[in-house]
């Protein structure tokens, strides 16, 4: 029996790891994917019941991996970011909440037949998206920069909010439920289990900033000890006043993202792997635990909802967020279409929709079946239609070809000057205001910040780039760039210059693949060879490859007086970065960028 549970333990994590990786390939959010395989193992086929395998500590166990994901949430909530958005994006985070709330809670009761209360708590707890669920579906939309903005900010901010806003609805559900005297008792109830959690998760998370802050324990346990103070922290509320620990949890996550100097890179860091393993397991197991008699009893309130959200609620929420605002009506069409529900809605309503049966609350047994069929549907609609829709109404963007380039050196303008001359849009990001100026007064995009600081992170939007260039002067500040920006583009889209320890050092001393990028053009031209090269006037061309002029031809023209390849840009306008080791053949019709020589200058063999 133990090898039993084992081997399924092991199974649902490899299966959950399939699930993330399909839909990274297909461009899906990773939910959908989850609940197909939970439904699949679980009420259709019978191999996983939850129930059985886990007995009394399967709830238990939800309820810290929810805190866990609440606290993640909550940790996203910086209150400067907040007061320095657009209006578009304050007004959904307030008047867009609340009418939605409003909306999906009256429909709710209409459709669903729910108490009042549960149908305000279920309001609630739906509206909320998640940048788990967003993130997929722009990255397959690729709608324009407007759009994009409003709906990942929006996703990011709103998930804390929404989950805050749930764990109050439900602890004055709970309380009311709970009293069987007076509506006094019940405001008392109610207002202890507040206290608690505001008391216990105010002062846990001002504990564990100022131990974090004054490095009480060393950088490699800090993961470990917000872990254990997270979870410890929501043992106590509750055990003091019970479903108080998810209040608690989600103000920790908000009590450190607003303090100051507190290391919370390596948090981050293991916070998100540890989310994404407990999503994955959260979800196969809570979708497993449903049963099909439940899914059809829902199936019809569930898609009447989804048509309320689509065509009542989304509306109503983008018109009072958007007006005045300089969204233009094709992109409110597109705000308003794009409204998946994710991770915190499921997990929150997985939570509370036990405690409601644990009380045998009217209905109950369908808040977490309706909660999901919302989800799966919310999130399928725009999958599927969003893209087409986008290209209808003309707010599209083309496969992302922008560049971020790491320094505004003169050969970092250089090259971005050629590149945009090209068609392909660049950014200077620099922390050197004298170069930053010199790169604007040459009417080049500028980002004004050290490329792994707080403020490129926070500000700094990437969703129109595919390549990272690493051309600053310093070149350790160029590897890491590149680790940073490693994940946002791929390894085979991070590009550095190399230097002369990388070309003539030992194993000791050179930095591996992994963590530095491909080496830009022939991978022996540094920093300083290129800027004697400018310096000595050569100059970057664009040459058109045609029938009369074959890429052997051109070498030939060239040879004489000396050239470095750097780009090739295909006939159909994509952008060939060349790399060190790498021999290229490039096709009557596309464009040669290359560094050149001038007139009687000498040859790059020659210079040193």
């Amino acid at each position: 029996m133990n090898f039993g549970i084992v081997f399924l333990v092991a199974s649902l994590v490899f299966i959950g790891l399939f699930s993330q990786w399909l839909a990274w390939r297909v461009k899906l959010p990773a939910i959908l994917f989850l609940l197909i395989l939970g439904i699949l193992l679980g009420p259709i086929l019978g191999w996983l019941r939850p129930d059985e395998v886990f007995g009394s500590l399967l709830f238990p166990a939800i309820s810290l991996g929810v805190a866990i994901i609440l606290f993640e949430g909550a940790l996203s909530l910086r209150l400067s970011e907040l007061r320095g958005l657009g209006t578009v994006i304050q007004r959904l985070l307030s008047l867009g909440v609340f009418s939605t709330w409003a909306i999906i809670c009256v429909a709710t009761h209409w459709l669903a037949h729910f108490p009042w209360p549960m149908a305000i708590l279920f309001g609630a707890v739906t509206v909320v998206s998640g940048p788990t669920v967003i993130a997929p579906i722009l990255r397959s939309v690729r709608p324009n920069a407007n759009i994009a903005k409003v709906l990942r900010w929006e996703s990011i901010l709103i998930d804390p909010i929404g989950a805050l806003l749930s764990v109050i609805v439900f602890e004055a559900l709970v309380a009311h439920s709970a009293a069987t005297v007076s509506l006094g008792e019940a405001g008392l109830s109610f207002l202890r289990i507040v206290a608690v959690g505001i008391a216990l998760g105010v002062a846990g998370g001002l504990t564990l900033g100022r131990i974090l802050r004054r490095r009480v324990v060393p950088d490699y346990l800090h993961p470990l000890l917000v872990l254990a103070g997270v979870l410890m922290i929501f043992a106590l509320a509750d055990a003091l006043a019970k479903d108080s620990g998810l209040l608690a949890v989600t103000l920790i996550g908000m009590v450190l993202a607003n303090m100051r100097d507190v290391p919370l890179d390596n948090i981050l860091d293991f916070k998100k792997s540890l989310s994404i393993l407990l999503i994955s397991l959260l979800f196969i197991i809570l979708a497993a635990r449903l049963h099909l008699t439940e899914i059809r009893a829902v199936l019809g309130p569930g898609l009447s909802l989804l048509v309320v959200i689509q065509i009542v609620s989304q509306p109503i929420k983008v018109a009072l967020a958007s007006w005045g605002s300089e969204l233009n009506w094709r992109e409110r069409i597109l705000v308003a279409w794009i409204a998946p529900r994710g991770i915190v809605a499921a997990a929150t309503a997985a939570v509370l929709g036990q405690t409601l049966q644990a009380i045998r609350y009217p209905h109950a047994a369908l808040f977490v079946p309706l909660t999901f069929a919302v989800i799966i549907a919310s999130v399928l609609l725009p999958s599927l239609t969003a893209r087409p829709l986008a290209k209808l109404l003309n707010v599209d963007e083309k496969e992302p070809q922008s560049i971020l380039i790491i320094g505004a050196n003169p050969v970092a303008r250089a090259i971005a000057k050629a590149l945009d001359q090209a068609g392909f849009a660049c950014l200077l990001l620099d922390n050197d205001y004298t170069q930053i100026r010199a790169a604007r007064a040459a009417r080049i995009n500028t980002f004004y910040a050290h490329p792994v600081s707080v403020q490129a992170d926070r500000h700094l939007d990437l969703l129109d780039f595919g390549y990272m260039l690493g051309l600053a002067e310093d070149h350790a500040l160029n590897i890491i760039a590149s680790m940073r920006y490693k994940p946002e583009f791929g390894l085979d889209h991070v590009f550095i210059l190399t230097d002369k320890s990388a070309m003539t050092g030992s194993d000791r001393q050179q930095v591996a693949a992994p963590y530095r990028g491909r080496y830009l053009f022939d991978g022996e031209v540094t920093y300083a060879r290129l800027s004697q090269l400018l310096e000595s006037g050569w100059r970057i061309q664009t040459t058109l490859l045609n029938d009369d002029l074959s890429w052997d031809a051109y070498q030939e023209q060239h040879n004489r007086q000396g050239f470095l390849p750097l780009f090739v840009v295909t006939a159909e306008h994509g952008l060939h970065v060349l790399q060190a080791g790498e021999t290229i053949a490039p096709a009557s019709g596309d464009r040669i960028l290359a560094l050149t020589a001038p007139p009687a200058a000498p040859s790059i063999d020659e210079r040193d």
